[in-house]
């Protein structure tokens, strides 16, 4: 028995997980505090994007609490619906979760790797964009409540 399959280069087979560079719906799948590298409060959160055929991507993006960055997470705030908690200058990680949203994603270029050779091309979030209407209205796709409802389980 044969094995047929059709060969593709390296470059085509990174491409199949990445999208290329545009404005993207998204919603915050999950969001955690942590510390940077460099001891700063960091909010590390994985994005569920959808791209122009409906295929599901995962992107990481990580907001710093550092002046050179102030611009990034305002835009999240302004964004997502939390604007108020931006002004207020804190608000609980937690509150990320399930926001939605659109986000300039690019294409950022292999790092080197501190082992030796190159990581991989990958997506990463430029900036968080306002739409026309302003802030996308706060409605998760998690459905964690209804999960039995409407089920056959007799009980």
């Amino acid at each position: 028995m044969n094995f047929s399959f059709d060969p593709m280069t390296e470059d085509e087979i990174k491409a199949l997980n990445m999208v290329e560079d545009g404005i993207y719906d998204f919603e915050v799948v999950k969001a955690t505090a942590k510390t940077s590298q460099k001891g700063n409060q960091m909010i590390e959160m994985q994005l569920m994007i959808w791209d122009k055929d409906g295929k599901e991507h995962v992107v990481f993006d990580y907001l710093v609490s550092i002046k050179s960055m102030m611009y990034k997470i305002k835009h999240f705030c302004d964004t997502v619906g939390l604007e108020k908690e931006y002004l207020a200058g804190n608000f609980d990680v937690s509150q990320c979760e399930g926001r939605r949203g659109k986000a300039h994603i690019i294409i950022q270029a292999g790092q080197p790797n501190p082992a030796g050779g190159m990581y991989s091309d990958k997506n990463a979030v430029k900036d968080y964009v306002m739409t026309d209407k302003g802030a996308v209205k706060h409605e998760s796709t998690k459905k964690e409540d209804d999960q039995f409802k409407d089920s056959d389980i007799p009980f």
